[in-house]
């Protein structure tokens, strides 16, 4: 899909959503979000506005500061606090609230629902006109798009994938860092890739060992491996078991995995650096001959859902034929499947 045409079918829809990116999660979640609520607006013939100029990936240039623009960009800053992800349903907060055995949860729901109402008033004596925000997209894409006006037929996931390539597109100073990047490590045109998370994840949930995930690669003598992964330990370890192979990363040696309340802490030019280096490893899985990643990690995700139909790109934690449905899930649920399926 190209931007032109993208554009031109998303203007000419009356009703607007304004999707506020970078609000509290990490990149690859933020931009999984984003490019959900684009579907969501295209199967509802709504159109999509970006509010990026606060995210929290970023040093103030909003989405322009990594990407090439995409589509129109609002700059109201009301979007900061009344804009924000669709909480979990009820029974999904309920539910927490059994396991925290507290009341948190439902507080949180609440104050939300009071935001939202905040925030339709403000986009409406802002725009003046009704607006969808952020925390309108459903937890649960549609199975099928069907949209003539682009031509498409067909389902989540490759209509997904279409989206994310065409927003997926670097701007020119970030591209000159991924070529350099690129010819730096010297990676060759044939080359396997591999995700290991690490870090903050375990609240989540498990983590996975790195020596799990290159079996489930299993690449030939002599290949070459991309290893994006948050923790150069695990890079280290996998250079001492597997000498036979050549193993490269974008990891620097004080990383010992990521932990999204430290990132914020950290001056704006080492957050910009750190994302760059994420920006670029993605890519590379995205280009990558096969891939291994898990269906409970952002970058994993954004991967796996673009290359869902290529036989050679594998989860370490999903059997093959049900790795499409399962990324359209919550990560709750993506997380089930992938506790069972590690122990079974």
């Amino acid at each position: 899909m190209d931007v032109m045409s993208y554009r031109r079918v998303n203007e000419a829809f009356r009703r607007r959503m304004v999707c506020r990116i970078g609000v509290d999660c990490g990149l690859f979640v933020e931009i999984n979000y984003m490019v959900n609520a684009m579907l969501y607006c295209l199967a509802r013939r709504v159109r999509f506005q970006l509010y990026s100029d606060d995210a929290n990936f970023g040093t103030g240039g909003g989405w322009t500061e990594y990407f090439l623009p995409f589509c129109e960009e609002v700059h109201e800053s009301f979007h900061r606090q009344y804009n924000f992800h669709r909480p979990p349903s009820w029974r999904r907060i309920l539910r927490l609230c059994g396991r925290q055995k507290a009341i948190g949860p439902i507080m949180w729901k609440l104050k939300s629902i009071q935001k939202t109402a905040m925030g339709r008033l403000m986009g409406f004596l802002t725009y003046k006109e009704y607006v969808l925000l952020g925390q309108d997209v459903s937890d649960y894409p549609d199975n099928h798009y069907c949209i003539p006006e682009l031509d498409i037929d067909a389902d989540y996931t490759e209509v997904y994938g279409l989206l994310a390539r065409m927003a997926f597109r670097f701007n020119p100073s970030i591209q000159r860092q991924a070529t350099l990047a690129q010819t730096r490590l010297s990676i060759p045109d044939l080359y396997d890739g591999i995700h290991i998370r690490g870090g903050d994840k375990v609240m989540e949930t498990g983590l996975i060992c790195s020596q799990r995930i290159m079996q489930r690669l299993n690449p030939e003598a002599g290949s070459c491996v991309f290893i994006l992964t948050d923790d150069y330990r695990q890079f280290q370890k996998l250079q001492t078991d597997y000498p036979q192979l050549r193993l490269v990363t974008l990891c620097q040696a004080d990383e010992t995995g990521y932990r999204h309340q430290q990132f914020c802490k950290l001056s704006p030019q080492k957050r910009k650096e750190s994302i760059v280096r994420l920006l670029i490893s993605v890519d590379l899985l995205l280009h990558s001959r096969s891939f291994v990643g898990s269906i409970t990690t952002g970058p994993s995700v954004f991967v796996m859902k673009q290359r869902a139909a290529d036989p050679h790109v594998q989860a370490v934690d999903c059997p093959k034929e049900d790795l499409s449905s399962s990324l359209s899930l919550t990560i709750d649920l993506r997380a089930a499947i992938s506790y069972k399926s590690l122990n079974e």
